[in-house]
């Protein structure tokens, strides 16, 4: 009972992880004319202005707060790649091919991504059963794709051609990037579980990953566009980008927890819900046009997730006789 409540909770916590970013797009969305480099470091504040004071709490009761120093160097690293490589690339995306097609595209990587690197780096075993639900999961996620991408004229913030469609070199950076922001949060995903196992804490995890946001972020949007342009960004956009930041702070800390308690690739395909949720949101907030591939996407994706649902509950009933088992025999 043990192991299955295990994860229960760990898909509770995946899926609020999925709910969150979902926010978190929304908004992000909504301000994809500004600049990414500024829009990825101002979400970045609410992270350590919520999860910061914690860590004095912590380190008062006497918990130790400070990674060890090859945790701390790999979440550096792998906080850079994911400030960088997935959080600016994937808001550029957004306003380049939309809601609908960048989150399907960012998700598939992460999938395909975090199979790999989870089975490389953390000797995470991909059955067969495994690879069957995360190949329905990607197969939906490229059908989605399909249909989103006869919505992306709505999306693109002006950046169509006077044809009424993007540039094919557009398009494809567009695509590119949004496949590249997934590798970079599935590498991320993989260091945080790392840091997870060696039993540093998850707000130290956050606010580190935070931090490398405000700062590298910040200098880079000095560099690219100024102070002066920062400073008259109107409240309307800054909010936004608060409340992207709250929303990505809620669904961080799900997913790291999520990552406490199941395999990576499990929480990847788990987050992969993201795919119908942003489909809707395309729909219903940004008046994206419904399609057939649309609706074939998500109702394969609930297949998928159901099937990677099924295999971890076997995992866990066949883990929990082998525990019930030794105990007996000790």
């Amino acid at each position: 009972m043990f192991f299955r409540d295990r994860i229960v909770f760990g898909a509770i916590c995946g899926l609020a992880s999925a709910v969150g970013y979902t926010g978190a797009n929304i908004c992000l969305r909504a301000v994809s004319d500004c600049d990414p480099i500024w829009v990825s470091c101002v979400k970045s504040i609410p992270t350590i202005a919520l999860i910061g004071p914690w860590l004095f709490v912590l380190a008062h009761r006497g918990v130790r707060i400070l990674p060890s120093a090859q945790v701390f160097w790999a979440l550096v690293l792998a906080g850079a790649l994911g400030q960088f490589g997935g959080n600016v690339m994937f808001q550029w995306s957004l306003g380049i091919i939309g809601i609908a097609l960048a989150v399907p595209i960012c998700l598939g990587s992460i999938i395909v991504s975090g199979a790999f690197t989870g089975r490389i780096f953390l000797g995470e075993t991909v059955t067969r059963r495994s690879a069957i639900a995360v190949a329905i999961l990607i197969a939906a996620i490229f059908i989605l794709s399909v249909g989103a991408g006869d919505a992306y004229d709505s999306v693109s913030n002006g950046a169509a051609s006077p044809e009424g469609s993007l540039p094919y070199f557009n398009i494809c950076a567009g695509i590119a990037a949004a496949a590249f922001s997934g590798f970079a949060y599935a590498v991320l995903g993989v260091v945080i579980k790392y840091g997870v196992n060696e039993k540093t804490p998850a707000s130290t995890t956050m606010v580190i990953i935070a931090m490398i946001g405000v700062i590298g972020l910040g200098a880079g949007s000095w560099m690219r566009i100024g102070l002066e342009q920062m400073l008259a960004t109107t409240s309307t956009d800054l909010g936004v980008m608060t409340l992207a930041g709250l929303f990505n702070a809620m669904a961080f800390l799900a997913l790291t927890r999520a990552l406490q308690l199941t395999p990576v690739t499990f929480v990847n395909a788990l987050n992969a819900s993201q795919v119908a949720m942003a489909a809707i949101a395309g729909v219903l907030i940004f008046h994206e046009e419904p399609s057939i591939p649309m609706v074939v996407g998500v109702m394969l994706t609930v297949v998928g997730l159901l099937q990677m649902r099924r295999r971890r509950v076997a995992e866990a009933e066949t883990q929990e006789k082998e525990d019930r088992a030794t105990a007996l025999s000790a």
